[in-house]
């Protein structure tokens, strides 16, 4: 948490102590824009074009439980999509008690305290199988997760805790780690497929699924998406942005021929590229059940989008938990390897 704090103290520092620099409202984005403006009483910070989620999250936090549909049409860009995103602007937005001027704070606060449950959750993972604790510090300097913070995105609460819910399903605390998974689904769908090879990896490793651990996130994503469907009248905005191909690797295809990228991109996505190998690879030899829940975006991965490829910004968020769990595994090998070596060292059979 202080490591967060510190990097959003830094950016604070920037712009004249204005949290609304976290919520990332877009020049061009005159509509959202106009709409924060009227509900905290003055002029907030804006980036270049269209800006990034953030300022989605703060109109969500504003009505989390979606009591004016239409209102939230109006400024959202993709109003059903953005809906299912619930469990960050519910928890920002104090339920739907604060005020704006609260919540433009509480935003990248609630990002912060993740930053720390989600570094003690592969702290404690990490322990568990014979790594340093620090290596713990993997989740709170994750690039993408820090890119999460600096847009009030909603990235870090989901990772933290899918993480947590890795470790609890691990302590055999399945309640804990069924209330864990839930609000990671709840916080991006995406982490629907993170639990799903957790459970594929449970199942092979154990011949059991943990259906106990693993059944509510079902049950959160259907009752949300009853909740939406008969209680909110959310008018219907025809949904015209994909991050997925049907075509494996085409986006990354297109990302590096299309010319628009950097020295940085190109870089960042053989980093990628290498990791949607890496991980799968040592996840079939892993004990660590959130390895296999990394899996899932390393499968992912290659049906991204060049929306998502072209940029190094937005793959490393996209497929962050990769960086953590490379570093952990990397970590927890290293440890096992050491000890073999003193094993053999002193005639002890490992």
């Amino acid at each position: 948490m202080v490591l967060g704090a510190l990097f959003a103290i830094r950016l604070l520092v920037a712009f004249d102590w204005d949290p609304t620099v976290f919520t990332a409202f877009g020049e061009d984005a005159t509509a959202i824009t106009d709409y924060a403006e009227e509900k905290l009483g003055r002029d907030v910070l804006a980036r270049p074009q269209q800006g990034h989620d953030g300022k989605f999250f703060f109109v969500q936090a504003n009505d989390p439980w979606i009591l004016d549909p239409d209102a939230n049409a109006a400024v959202l860009d993709r109003p059903e999509y953005r809906s299912r995103r619930m469990f960050y602007p519910i928890l920002a937005g104090g339920l739907g008690l604060f005020s704006a001027d609260v919540l433009v704070w509480a935003l990248p606060l609630v990002n912060i305290i993740m930053l720390g449950i989600g570094s003690w959750a592969i702290a404690s993972i990490a322990q568990r199988h014979g790594a340093p604790a620090w290596v713990g510090v993997a989740f709170a300097l994750n690039i993408g997760l820090l890119s999460e913070l600096f847009i009030d995105g909603a990235g870090i609460v989901a990772f933290a805790l899918a993480s947590v819910g890795a470790w609890a399903l691990e302590e055999d605390r399945t309640v804990l780690a069924a209330a864990a998974f839930a609000g990671a689904v709840l916080s991006r769908e995406v982490m629907v497929i993170f639990v799903g090879f957790v459970a594929l990896g449970w199942l092979i490793r154990k011949r059991v699924v943990p259906w106990k651990a693993t059944i509510p996130a079902a049950l959160a994503i259907i009752a949300w998406e009853a909740y939406l469907r008969l209680v909110v009248d959310l008018p219907h905005v025809p949904d015209q942005a994909n991050a997925l191909s049907l075509i494996p690797f085409k986006g990354v295809w297109e990302a590096l021929t299309s010319g628009r990228g950097n020295v940085l991109d190109f870089v960042v996505i053989g980093v990628f590229l290498a990791l949607l190998v890496v991980v799968p690879y040592r996840a079939f030899r892993s004990q660590v059940f959130l390895t296999w829940g990394a899996v899932g975006f390393a499968v992912l991965g290659p049906f991204l989008t060049e929306s998502v490829w072209q940029k190094s910004f937005d793959i490393s968020r996209a497929l962050a938990p990769l960086i953590t769990v490379f570093v952990l595994e990397f970590f927890i090998t290293s440890n096992r390897s050491q000890f073999r070596d003193q094993g053999v060292r002193t005639g002890v059979r490992l």
